[in-house]
């Protein structure tokens, strides 16, 4: 057998701290009973109150992305799943195996898990989610799939129509549904196998989890746990109010010091950038129909400019106050990512050179025009993230200095991905695997979903991927995958022709109660929420620590 390695009753309430704030019709928990830190102190705690943002991401559907950061295991089960330190291991699947051409993955089935309706979980409930994530087709690329038989009980074989070097990704990741329960309504009443089920869910204020009576595996410590929907400034005040137990704290907020709490902080491949649509208006048409093209954005020489002008530590130490790293690809840091590509940036000098030779030159404003032309374009983000505002704002005001002007649009989700084709956003990524580089930059993925949304598209990139996709050895697909970011000639990458411009990779963090475990954590992937919480079952609370 083949192992990959490395590879929260809420109530309406005012919070007063010093001065009234979070006037906001934000619900905040009362933790039911009332009771303060200080009178809770000798008393064991069970229950968790955590705010992690304003929203639930991915609201427990995978056709909502629902299992492709991390969170699956929190409510559900998958055939398999990641460790702490990135090994591949057995989930529902006991074991398994995969045929000597890559093209058969064969499971063992355990027999006690239990969806948390007492329902066991079959076979049929595995090749249900996979063939229903693979028709939906918008998020999942389960493409590659051929077909899955249910040989005998308790027993999954997948044939694929070659060799997926990363199809262990969607392994570890594909929530397992009930075939018999899974519906549109889905997310109001999530079923799953996993160590807690959702009790209650109120959509923008709350989450309730409780113990799942038909767990399998060793009862978690905490019974109950509540995400209450906060943005970071109400979580904050609600964290000195003593309403909370642990929230998420952007950079600014990272360093605050409040008593009997901590900073819980960790690295992160998690990053922030510009996506940069790659090809001219008018000459593709998009499966989802939005409008296709941006006439400065598809200029290579536009996105190059960016990327060795713009100074990413100097954003870094602004932004993020220090927490994190200067970004170059979606992929950072992985064993897959070509270090070649992380480059010297700041190069003012040089990209104006560069920008001069290519024909764009500054106007009268110092912004810069070609053929009539000018070198401006719109960045969408969203207002209600803190932190890719100021992300933004950053690179707008550097860019001025070379000489183009990136016009702000705040915005919202609902409506920067009808125009995620045709102009920037403040994009993000990072994941434990090296597909989301693949339909990042796929052509055959460009307009389903969050994939290659600039519709980015070298010929030479993706020779190396598909070589890199149907190898059947980990260390030749990594070869490939570096080759595809940059081979001495082209790229996706900072050296090459990459449709983006990826700014910083930022640290995880949070403020907690200190008496809070928070278990053995991975490196964190996109999504600072679910990346905390994804291994919820094995935190503790620890009445001695200091």
């Amino acid at each position: 057998m083949k192992k990959y390695k490395k590879g929260i009753l809420i109530f309406l309430c005012l919070v007063v701290i010093g001065s009234l704030v979070a006037c906001q019709s934000k619900k905040v928990p009362n933790k039911d009973i009332g009771e303060t830190k200080e009178t809770e102190s000798n008393l064991k705690k069970d229950e968790l109150i955590v705010s992690m943002g304003e929203r639930i991401p991915h609201e427990f559907d995978p056709k909502q992305r629902w299992g492709m950061y991390n969170e699956a295991h929190i409510i559900h089960s998958t055939l398999l799943m990641k460790t702490a330190d990135l090994d591949i291991v057995g989930d529902l699947a006991k074991d398994y195996s995969i045929s000597e051409d890559g093209k058969i993955w064969s499971f063992n089935l355990h027999d006690n898990f239990k969806f948390s309706n007492g329902e066991l979980v079959t076979a049929e409930d595995v090749k249900f989610s996979y063939d229903m994530l693979k028709e939906y087709g918008q998020h999942w690329d389960l493409g590659f799939i051929d077909k899955i038989e249910i040989p005998e009980e308790n027993k999954v074989k997948i044939y694929l129509n070659e060799p997926r070097s990363t199809f262990w990704a969607q392994l570890t990741e594909v929530p397992i549904v009930p075939k018999n329960h899974y519906n549109d309504n889905y997310s109001q009443n999530p079923i799953g196998s996993g160590p807690y089920m959702v009790t209650q869910y109120d959509k923008d204020e709350q989450a309730i989890f409780e113990v799942n009576p038909y767990w399998h595996g060793e009862e978690p410590y905490f019974k109950k746990w509540t995400w209450v929907c906060l943005d970071e400034n109400t979580a904050l005040a609600a964290a000195k109010a003593g309403k909370v137990d642990i929230i998420y704290a952007i950079p600014e907020f990272a360093d605050e010091e409040l008593p009997g709490w901590k900073l819980f902080e960790f690295e992160s491949n998690d990053v922030r950038g510009l996506s940069l649509p790659y090809v001219k208006p008018g000459k593709i048409e998009s499966p989802d129909g939005y409008p296709v093209g941006n006439e400065v954005t598809s200029d290579p020489i536009i996105r190059k400019a960016l990327n060795i002008g713009l100074n990413r530590q100097e954003i870094v130490d602004t932004v993020l106050n220090g927490h994190g790293k200067p970004a170059y690809s979606v992929i950072d840091g992985m064993p897959w990512w070509n270090p070649e590509t992380a480059i010297e940036d700041g190069r003012v000098e040089e990209a104006k050179k560069l920008l001069d030779e290519a024909g764009w030159k500054e106007g009268k404003d110092k912004i810069r025009e070609r053929d009539g032309i000018r070198a401006e374009f719109e960045l969408y983000y969203p207002t209600n993230d803190k932190l890719r505002t100021n992300v933004a704002i950053a690179a707008s005001e550097q860019a001025k200095n070379l000489g183009i002007d990136i016009k702000l649009v705040g915005s919202n989700w609902d409506e920067m991905v009808t125009k995620s084709h045709e102009v920037a956003l403040l994009y993000a990524g990072g994941r434990h695997h090296p597909n989301q580089f693949y339909e990042s930059h796929s052509p055959e993925r460009a307009g389903y979903g969050w994939a290659n949304i600039t519709f980015y598209d070298n010929p030479k990139v993706m020779e190396y991927m598909n070589k890199a996709m149907t190898s059947t050895d980990l260390d030749e697909a990594n070869k490939y995958w570096k080759l595809a970011q940059w081979d001495g000639e082209t790229g996706a990458s900072t050296l090459g022709d990459i449709p983006n411009c990826w700014l910083v990779r930022f640290n995880h963090t949070y403020l907690g109660d200190k008496r809070l475990n928070v278990g053995n954590q991975p490196i964190h992937s996109h999504g600072h929420d679910w990346s905390l919480l994804h291994n919820i079952y094995e935190w503790t609370w620890e009445e001695n620590s200091k």
